[in-house]
């Protein structure tokens, strides 16, 4: 840490000198202007009025004797998600073709990340998203629309037969992959560059929430496409109807269970969120009605009529874990 003392100029300004080091590694020079924003905590920020890009780093993943495209797909989400300006693979030798194609379809899924640079050896993808068009809350509330209609097509199937409503899931899921990975970078990002985050007015407590949701409403999108997969089972299979008409019923409450815990985080009502963790504990006694359903029916059917009720006492968790976050928001 690096202490300077204060002093005093004309009489009514008061001054302190910028480290050398600091002003030389932003590219600042003599008149160059300077952002200086108080802190709710009561410390002071200081930074460049146009913050440069410099800061968000070009990770490079080597590939040589890498023959795990999964691994390779997952150190791709990782360096995405980390913030990285750019991602770079490369060989030693001429790029694999696997590798290549696995840099391709990373880029199909991802949001704002363009293959921009390739030869023999090595691949580029730039970030090519304006930060200004991060709007984490923004994409929380595209999420809770993808996974409402999930939810809502899953039930409407296990009710009616229908299993058109359910033939798209696995593209939905991928979507709110997309959204979460997205609000996963950004919070990467403004962590890492705090004059950014002011510049647009980002507040990182309130950023880290959103990424907290974020989690919790991708799990409950991996539910709801396991409670498609059972629903697949079941009307495969010879399930009564009566049993999918009722788990369906349970299913919808659900909805709205789910809409209003989500609905809490906008609001801060203390009450609400209160409210809805109690219609929520009630709910969970439901799920033991599911399970009594799938007495008497047959290996399969009872198999996933049991599944569904585990992926329905998750949702309904974690809607309780989103009120709470609700109310924690509210008291800060």
């Amino acid at each position: 840490m690096d202490i300077r003392k204060i002093q005093v100029t004309g009489g009514s300004s008061y001054m302190i000198t910028l480290p050398k080091d600091w002003v030389e590694s932003v590219g600042l020079r003599k008149n160059d202007p300077v952002n200086v924003q108080a802190q709710s905590d009561g410390s002071l920020s200081v930074y460049p009025s146009s913050p440069s890009p410099a800061g968000r780093s070009v990770k490079v993943i080597d590939v040589d004797g890498v023959n795990d495209t999964t691994l390779l797909y997952r150190e791709l989400i990782g360096a995405y998600i980390a913030g990285h300006r750019s991602i770079m693979i490369v060989s030693s030798g001429r790029l694999s073709s696997t590798a290549v194609s696995t840099a391709g379809a990373f880029t199909q899924i991802t949001i704002g990340l363009e293959i921009t640079e390739e030869d023999d050896s090595s691949l580029t993808m730039n970030d090519l998203m304006d930060p200004a068009e991060m709007r984490p809350w923004k994409s929380l509330d595209r999420m809770k629309v993808l996974v409402r209609n999930m939810m809502s097509d899953v039930m409407e199937a296990l009710g009616t037969g229908d299993l058109t409503r359910i033939e798209s899931m696995g593209g939905r899921d991928q979507e709110v992959d997309r959204i979460d990975w997205l609000i996963s970078r950004q919070v990467s990002i403004f962590q890492g560059d705090v004059a950014l985050a002011n510049k647009l007015g980002i507040d990182l407590i309130e950023m880290t929430r959103c990424y907290a949701a974020s989690r919790i409403i991708e799990r409950m999108g991996d539910h709801t496409v396991a409670m498609a997969k059972n629903t697949r089972i079941l009307h495969k299979g010879r399930a009564d109807p009566v049993v999918c008409r009722n788990i369906s019923e349970i299913g919808m409450d659900l909805q709205e269970l789910f809409l209003e815990a989500v609905g809490t985080l906008s609001t801060r009502d203390i009450v609400s969120a209160n409210e809805c963790i109690k219609r929520c504990e009630k709910a969970v006694d439901r799920v033991k009605d599911i399970n009594r359903m799938a007495l008497g029916l047959e290996s399969d059917s009872a198999v996933a009529v049991t599944a569904i009720a585990g992926s329905v006492r998750r949702i309904i968790e974690y809607s309780i874990d989103l009120s709470e976050l609700s109310i924690n928001a509210a008291m800060y």
